[in-house]
């Protein structure tokens, strides 16, 4: 029978599925997601550097979210990758990280917040799609692209998602795919959607051009029993319709419902199923519900997939079912779409979402395969409970959804009020000052309130937002080290007994900023000798799992200091003369940091002794080589 799409032993992490190819290297990304988690994001680069080993628990050793993070790989990881990797998310749905996480500075060019075109018009519209487009390049120069379509947000939320992988080769013609066309015109869609135009860095507009340009000459690798894929991108035009074709059964599996979206698929044939979760069933008509055979993951699924919420004065992540997926039985062909819509009418009228569609055989790919009641199938069906529909649909709270839209609205203020931080000297001593401001009055609404932080200072920090005047907020003095563009904000609303809090982050214009600010972090990092030998080997790595056994024996080693010291250098010549020969340009990378310290009597102080000894015939000899056309 072959391995069902909805398979759902077939696990598949991120991390993983963002790795490079054997033999080939991160070139660019452009990702899009609707809510974003900083810290989840940081994590990516490690997957991108070929950073991401695993301890004993299966923690990756330079997850900032772990107690044991080792920020010396995240920080290399971040100077290789990050300013090539390019976040669109949706206005006001960045998560608030955890403070002091100073590391996030490598990231404030690579978050581009959006706004759906639909919103322009006053509409209730959201930016939704969670697709990647990622660019490997091996040392001939041959290039291969990934295509991520996942249903789920880059954040740390443990739930039932999908997730389709297609890997393919940039052909070399003049003449694009033409099923490709859908995915390249959404890629270079989407700096025109940027709240901050003016923001946007030359290298985000220049990688997403040149990706979204190379995008149509990609031939893509199918997957298993599919024999045909198609691309939908949908709300970036105000023409909208169903992707849907003929359908003679249906499978909806959507963790948000609405009724007049599942009526007009109930119209459109005569066999239906649907799996939805529990509450989102329970709110639905009865007589929406009794044209469809309804489903929820089991009791046992839940428990095993579910979170724990540390902040209960805030909304809960999402835990459980969160996927979205379309099966279609039409004929003798099946047709799967799987991406970013809900089942609800913003979905298909008003937001940006993405969907890809997998064409091939029924018995492949079909509502059997799916979900067929064959006990010893790799489907759907062994993780599902039937739902039995209540007598009464269960009315949401009108003064929970009030204090919600209250939030929303505030929300969609701040985002349009024109925000941004400027850095300024500290009177009268060290340090410096950010101020937040804007450029109109923020009118908030009666019940709510507002305060904020840049997030790299602590949450006692928050000022409270004046409501009715421009905002003029005063943050510090404090160290340049914690300046960042992220500003965290807290919007609370209250209507009768009921209160509500969201927290998020808006990325805004930062202006006075130091220049050499990334300089200066590195130089905090890089606090003594042996600190540096560590970032030394990590600028030469080309085999993770050596190098990982080669730091644990430098941060381990027991020895005198001096014979210590001596020791040390003996794997950083090795992994020099490996670099000057295979891979000269991180020679190129370790003189730059050399000379980097060597500025300010605090950098100097850091070398080890010796250093010069070992480093000194390497650094001329790659200098005669540049001299010599890169000819060692």
């Amino acid at each position: 029978m072959g391995t069902p799409v909805l398979n759902p032993r077939g696990r598949q992490l991120l991390l993983s599925s963002l790795r490079p190819p054997d033999g080939f290297r991160f070139d660019c990304a452009v990702g899009t997601t609707f809510s974003l988690d900083l810290v989840a994001l940081l994590t990516t680069p490690l997957a991108f550097a070929m950073f991401d080993w695993q301890d004993d628990q299966g923690r990756l050793a330079a997850d900032p979210s772990g107690a044991t993070a080792d920020p010396l790989a995240l920080l290399e990881s971040l100077r290789r990758c990050a300013d090539r990797v390019h976040i669109y998310c949706q206005a006001g749905q960045i998560k608030v990280p955890p403070a002091n996480q100073r590391l996030l500075g490598y990231l404030e060019q690579s978050v581009i917040e959006v706004a759906a075109p639909a919103a322009a018009s006053g509409r209730q519209a959201a930016f939704h799609p969670k697709v990647w487009a990622v660019k490997y390049v091996d040392p001939a120069g041959a290039v291969q692209y990934r295509m991520l379509c996942l249903s789920r947000n880059l954040t740390f939320d443990r739930s039932w998602d999908t997730v389709l992988r297609l890997d393919g080769e940039l052909v070399d013609r003049q003449n694009g795919f033409g099923e490709n066309r859908p995915l390249s015109d959404f890629i270079a869609a989407l700096p025109g959607l940027a709240t901050r135009r003016e923001s946007l860095s030359s290298t985000t507009i220049d990688d997403t051009a040149r990706v979204a340009d190379e995008l149509r000459r990609v031939k893509w690798e199918l997957p298993e029993s599919v024999d045909a894929v198609r691309f939908w991108p949908l709300g970036l035009t105000p023409r909208r319709s169903l992707p849907f074709d003929r359908i003679d059964r249906l499978l909806v599996v959507s963790p948000f419902l609405s009724g007049d979206l599942l009526d007009q698929l109930a119209s459109r044939c005569s066999e239906r199923f649907l799996v939805g979760r529990a509450e989102e069933l329970r709110a639905m008509q009865p007589a929406v519900l009794a044209k469809w055979k309804c489903y929820t993951l089991d009791d046992g699924v839940e428990e095993l997939e579910g979170t724990e919420d540390a902040s209960p004065e805030v909304e809960h992540p999402l835990s459980g079912l969160h996927a979205k997926a379309y099966v279609i039985d039409a004929g003798w062909e099946a047709h799967v779409w799987t991406g970013s819509a809900n089942a609800t009418a913003a979905a298909f009228s008003a937001n940006v979402e993405f969907l890809v569609e997998l064409v091939g055989k029924k018995s492949k790919l079909g509502i059997d395969a799916a979900i067929g009641l064959n006990a010893d199938a790799a489907n759907l069906r062994t993780m599902l409970t039937e739902f039995d529909p209540p007598a009464e649909a269960v009315a949401p709270d009108p003064d929970l959804e009030e204090a919600e839209a209250l939030i929303e609205a505030v929300r969609c203020m701040l985002v349009a009020s024109g925000l941004h931080a400027r850095i300024e000297p500290a009177q009268g001593g060290p340090g410096v000052v950010t101020l937040v401001e804007s450029s109109v009055a923020l009118d908030l609404p009666a019940g709510t309130s507002v305060r904020c932080r840049p997030v790299v200072l602590p949450a006692a920090d928050a000022k409270p937002v004046t409501a009715g005047v421009r905002a003029a907020l005063s943050f510090g003095p404090h160290a340049p080290d914690s300046i960042s563009s992220f500003v965290s904000f807290t919007v609370a609303a209250q209507v009768g007994e009921i209160e509500r809090a969201s927290q998020f982050v808006l990325n805004l214009p930062l202006t006075g900023a130091p220049p050499d600010r990334k300089e200066r972090l590195l130089r905090e990092l890089l606090r003594d000798s042996r600190t540096l030998l560590r970032f030394l080997l990590l600028l030469l790595a080309d085999d993770p799992e050596r190098l990982f056994e080669e730091l644990r024996e430098l941060a381990s080693s027991e020895e005198g200091e001096a014979g210590r010291q001596t020791a040390d250098l003996l794997p950083l010549l090795e992994h020099l003369l490996r670099a000057l020969h295979q891979s000269p340009e991180r020679i190129d990378q370790v003189q730059r940091l050399i000379e980097d310290l060597q500025k300010t009597p605090e950098g100097e102080s850091i070398l080890p002794p010796g250093l010069e000894q070992v480093w000194g015939p390497i650094g001329r000899a790659r200098s005669a080589a540049r001299g010599n056309g890169g000819r060692s």
